[in-house]
């Protein structure tokens, strides 16, 4: 994702937001409704959080019109930062309720003296706080990543159907005829787009089913799966781009996990496609290895704007670690694939020479290509005669030529790696818009 995406989902977004609800509970501008200002503010802050809530659902909701504009991946780290954020505004908004006289008993949803209305607001408010606690903290409460993605939407959708039932039957603004409107309106969404991606959606990978063809392991303790289409002429995709893979028996699996395609991209469909998987969990290191030639799998893709098909230049940089080498893999390939004579310099780093997946692969495609790869180990063996440590901008600097700053940058790996990238390029004068990062880190 471009560093500049960023900015442009939060003002794009910031409107409907926060502005709005202000404007609908009288805050902002002048309202005059009788109220203090502090609970005028408390209850804007619940139609805001309210807000993001259902809002969160178009962001995972893998709509191609909206993902193919900013990249689902993007999606994905604005839907977290959004989530935090609709947390917060509940938290303000049940602190200056209860500063502004409503009994803090009313905080438990099973209090015998509570209205219903406290009831559904304690609901979901309790719900999005496990929400964060289970998404923050799942790897220290040792949480599986299935059953997690399971309690997610579930608590999401509590949350949101809790929050519809407290304002409606509070009523106050809800009664009156606009922000009636408003509100089924953001009901019609939040329904629309359930149907949308837990029935709709998997009924129409069901029908258009994939095979495994190989499963091949590599180093770094990854696996690769080449898929053929079975029945129908699979997909097109850029280079770099992903596709969510569901291994389970029927589309409607829990299981749905987005790994990105390393194999190289072609015109036209029919195609198989390959995807490199690190084994870092449950699915990952148990499932994969054990998908035989013949196992049905479902695709849903592709998605993500991490390609070097829409960012073009003199040449390309590409950094990467561990499995985010895969969709750098696939960018290379399909440039030698293209017969492009374009240089690419590739950063590769690794804690040690066994964890380079396609280290040797990578060799042979530099014969067919303009390819310079420098490998960075942090635990080299002592035959190593290549970089070591992290890559840094001392690394960047001596192998990169004179024009690299009119190169377009693609970084994809450890999340630390990758932040640490983001502050080092626009240091060496990388403009903003030419660092393309690529996250996976739902949790």
């Amino acid at each position: 994702m471009s560093l500049l995406t960023r900015g442009t989902l939060w003002l794009g977004l910031y409107f409907h937001l926060i502005v709005l609800p202000l404007v609908v509970c009288g805050v902002w501008p002048g309202g005059n409704t009788g109220r203090p200002f502090a609970t005028q503010f408390g209850i804007a802050c619940g139609y805001a959080a309210l807000t993001i809530l259902v809002l969160e659902f178009a962001l995972i909701s893998k709509i191609h019109a909206v993902s193919g504009v900013f990249g689902q991946d993007a999606l994905q780290f604005f839907h977290r930062q959004m989530g935090l954020l609709a947390t917060l505004l509940l938290a303000v908004h049940a602190a200056l309720m209860l500063n502004g006289g409503y009994p803090l008993a009313w905080l438990n949803p099973i209090a015998a003296d509570a209205p219903w209305a406290m009831r559904w607001g304690a609901i979901a408010g309790w719900a999005v706080g496990l929400l964060i606690l289970l998404s923050m903290c799942r790897r220290q409460l040792r949480v599986p990543y299935d059953w997690w993605q399971l309690s997610h939407g579930a608590l999401a959708e509590i949350a949101v159907v809790a929050a519809l039932a407290h304002i409606v039957l509070f009523g106050g603004y809800s009664a009156n005829p606009p922000v009636r409107i408003l509100l089924g309106g953001y009901a019609l969404l939040f329904l629309a787009l359930r149907i949308w991606f837990q029935w709709i959606k998997p009924w129409r990978m069901w029908s258009q089913p994939w095979e495994v063809v190989t499963n091949v392991a590599e180093l770094g303790d990854s696996h690769t799966l080449t898929l053929r289409p079975i029945g129908h002429p699979g997909f097109v995709f850029e280079p770099g781009q992903f596709a969510w893979l569901c291994t389970g028996r029927t589309p409607f699996h829990k299981d749905r996990h987005p790994i990105s395609m390393s194999s190289p991209a072609f015109d036209e469909p029919g195609h198989p496609v390959s995807f490199t998987i690190k084994a870092l969990g449950d699915w990952s290191g148990k499932i994969v290895p054990t998908l035989q030639p013949g196992h049905r799998v479902w695709l849903d893709g592709p998605y993500g704007v991490f390609t070097a098909d829409r960012c073009q230049g003199p040449g390309y940089v590409l950094i990467g670690g561990g499995a985010g080498i895969a969709p750098l893999f696939s960018i290379c390939q399909t440039l030698a694939q293209r017969g492009d004579l374009r240089p690419v310099y590739l950063f590769f780093g690794g804690h040690d020479d066994s964890r380079l997946i396609f280290r040797e692969q990578l060799r042979q495609l530099a014969q067919r290509m303009n390819l310079h790869t420098v490998f960075a180990l942090e635990e080299p063996g002592p035959d190593w005669t290549g970089e070591r440590g992290y890559i840094t901008a001392a690394m960047l600097q001596k192998y990169l030529p004179a024009q690299f700053r009119r190169f377009p940058f693609f970084i994809c790996g450890p999340e630390p790696m990758v932040a640490a990238m983001e502050k080092l390029l626009p240091a060496l004068g990388i403009p903003a818009a030419q660092i393309q990062t690529e996250r996976f880190v739902m949790v």
